[in-house]
């Protein structure tokens, strides 16, 4: 019995199939994030979801009284001081205000401090200190930690509820400044992000263009914060994550000539869909009190969906074509 065996298409041909999507990609969606006037029903955030397209819904949460003048729960800085002033927080520390960010060929993750809220104030505004620091606990913050706030939002996001049949998997509250910056990177939850106070600029690349983002291993590495500064302690264990700047992008670059980068500004009462897996560089604006505040809710996205499957086929593919090798990468090396 003869078996034959199935030729293995050639880099070229992965290369071409790879460039045809992105230009694929190009054609079919919108250079820009679509804004709305108005909150959407339920059917039609539904519809959103299914395209994994952002949009922003403007002004949507001026209902909250949190931008209430007459409600006496207006958020601003004397307001959270006063609500939150017994309150200790987990607060993130670096030098640069790059937590969770690559530098050097790491993966820089910051010193965790518990401050009492008002002495994080005071080094979050303080423009000269030698620490940056950012509140940014990602686990469900909100209703866990901040109950003194929960009357001045909502729990959800009503209509994305309904529309996803799920209440979220996270609400977290985010409290920085123009001296912090979040890098490129990509969640697994359609995200549903609040701006309160100040503003943030988005740069948005969609999971179709997972070659453009320059994935690499990076050694895992952490802040210790000393008397004096701080010393990066690095880690066995490496870490896949994106090192395109979208900022600095490199027209020289084939692939990085072809990604596309929506930018969006989000203003006070804006929620903006950012859809499960797309990319994602977050830059803070600080208010006239000098801070940066929002919410956001994460909803699990639908694993079953074709969604899930098409990003990894397209990641394999890249990682193929890069030589990024998550299997024999992604563990403890003895030689680091």
């Amino acid at each position: 019995m003869v078996h034959s065996t199935l030729q293995q298409p050639s880099v070229d041909a992965l290369e071409t199939i790879v460039s045809d999507l992105l230009d694929l990609q190009h054609e079919l969606t919108p250079s820009f994030v679509p804004i709305r006037p108005s909150i959407p029903t339920a059917l039609e955030f539904l519809r959103q979801v299914h395209t994994n397209f952002p949009v922003i819904y403007r002004a949507a949460a001026f209902d909250w009284p949190a931008f209430n003048p007459t409600s006496g729960r207006r958020w601003s800085k004397q307001y959270l001081l006063d609500r939150l002033r017994d309150t200790t927080v987990s607060v993130a520390e670096t030098p640069l205000g790059n937590a969770d960010a690559p530098l050097d060929g790491m993966f820089v993750q910051p010193h965790t401090s518990h401050l009492p809220f008002p002495q994080f104030m005071d080094k979050l505004l303080d423009l000269d200190a030698d620490t940056v620091c950012y509140m940014q606990s990602q686990n469900n913050n909100m209703p866990t930690e901040f109950p003194q706030l929960l009357d001045d939002v909502a729990m959800d996001i009503t209509w994305a509820t309904e529309a996803l049949n799920s209440k979220p998997e996270a609400a977290n509250l985010w409290i920085g400044s123009s001296r912090s910056t979040t890098s490129l990177h990509k969640d697994p939850y359609e995200n549903l992000h609040v701006q309160v106070l100040g503003q943030k600029v988005f740069k948005l690349i969609s999971p179709a263009e997972h070659i453009c983002v320059k994935e690499s291993m990076l050694t895992k590495a952490t802040y210790q914060k000393l008397s004096v500064g701080f010393n990066l302690t690095a880690e066995t264990e490496r870490q896949p994550w994106p090192t395109l700047d979208p900022d600095a992008v490199d027209s020289r670059d084939y692939w990085q000539s072809k990604v596309r980068v929506l930018e969006v500004v989000l203003n006070p009462g804006d929620i903006l869909y950012l859809p499960a897996l797309w990319y994602h560089k977050v830059i803070q604006v600080s208010d006239k009190e000098g801070l940066c505040c929002s919410v956001n809710y994460w909803y699990d996205m639908d694993f079953t969906g074709p969604l899930w499957q098409f990003a990894n086929f397209v990641q394999s593919i890249s990682n193929s074509l890069t030589g990024v090798d998550h299997n024999s990468d992604c563990v403890k090396d003895d030689n680091i």
